[in-house]
């Protein structure tokens, strides 16, 4: 009898919860979902002014190089989209896109080149490593070195082209970083070095920078960002890659560096290698340019076009005889 009372006892207790659970459930949800947004789904808030766990000086040197490093970004988008045989209008869109640049030329597969703008550069033009097949890329991937001259480091990004395996030759543009950082702003508070030493010293003397006595060619293979110290300060690098060339973008941290305001100047200098706008009334329609090499040596490719622009497929078009390829001239 006993047992029986506790059954009965227990059904009664299922029966009323059962009855009450519809109602016990809204009237929790009532009670719970005002704190819903508050616990549970917060709604997304954007503070603008809030820079995460980033330092100043990481903030001050994204902030100075970002114009810089956009338009490069922009300049590797184009060439890595460039046709194999571009045209006339491929270098006029170039041109006015990236005023900056010092020129264009497309070379066949000995480096001879084969289109040049302009048909002079004042610069040497040599450009032997762009040929070279880097063993941490892939084939076609963009290639990239420094050149320095007296008159001003120069940057030269290639791209490669194949047919199947075969490769013919590399659509190039060639620009004095100077020339971009004149359209940027805060230039002076940067440094950037490449693989073989500084090229833009900022507003600083370059050889009172840790940065200048740095092996970078061998710190980047193990590190991509750190701090520099000298007796003098030290300075915050980042390191970011052209194709297969390292750049070192680099920003003071602390200390005080000697102060060179010639190096200013320079920026302005550099602007006269600038395509700038271009007159492109020099191209003329193209044939298939063969250069005779009975008087080249051939270790050495010509470093460029005549100065008369007498050998230019842009503005003279002819054919030699004695060719031993052919050649991907500028064409409308």
């Amino acid at each position: 009898m006993q047992r029986y009372f506790f059954l009965l006892v227990a059904v009664s207790v299922l029966l009323l919860v059962g009855c009450r659970t519809p109602q016990t459930v809204k009237d929790a949800w009532k009670g719970t979902r005002s704190y819903y947004y508050e616990y549970l789904n917060t709604p997304a808030k954007i503070d603008m002014d809030d820079k995460g766990n980033i330092l100043d000086y990481q903030a001050a040197l994204g902030s100075s190089i970002a114009d810089f490093d956009m338009r490069l970004q922009e300049l590797e988008r184009a060439m890595q989209n460039s046709d194999q045989r571009p045209d006339a209008n491929w270098a006029r869109t170039m041109g006015l896109r990236f005023p900056w640049l010092s020129g264009i030329a497309l070379t066949d597969e000995y480096g001879y080149p084969q289109a040049h703008i302009p048909s002079h550069f004042a610069k040497s033009f040599d450009i032997n490593s762009l040929l070279e097949v880097d063993p941490k890329q892939q084939i076609k991937d963009l290639r990239a070195f420094v050149q320095n001259d007296p008159l001003g480091p120069e940057i030269y990004i290639g791209n490669p082209v194949y047919i199947g395996a075969d490769f013919k030759g590399i659509i190039a543009v060639h620009f004095d970083p100077r020339a971009l950082l004149a359209r940027t702003s805060d230039a002076a508070q940067v440094v950037i070095s490449g693989p073989n030493g500084i090229i833009w010293p900022g507003i600083y003397v370059a050889e009172a920078t840790p940065i200048a006595h740095v092996d970078w060619a061998e710190r980047v293979k193990s590190e991509v960002y750190g701090v520099e110290k000298n007796d003098l300060g030290s300075f915050y690098w980042v390191c970011r890659y052209i194709g297969n060339l390292p750049l070192i973008y680099a920003i003071r941290v602390e200390g005080d560096f000697p102060i060179n305001e010639e190096n200013m100047r320079g920026l302005a200098e550099a602007n006269a290698f600038a395509l700038g706008a271009m007159d492109m009334s020099q191209l003329q329609p193209s044939v298939n340019v063969r250069h005779s090499l009975e008087n080249v040596n051939s270790g050495t490719p010509p470093a460029e076009i005549t100065p008369d622009g007498s050998n230019s497929p842009l503005t003279a078009p002819g054919n030699s005889p004695g060719s031993r390829q052919d050649a991907t001239p500028l064409s409308n």
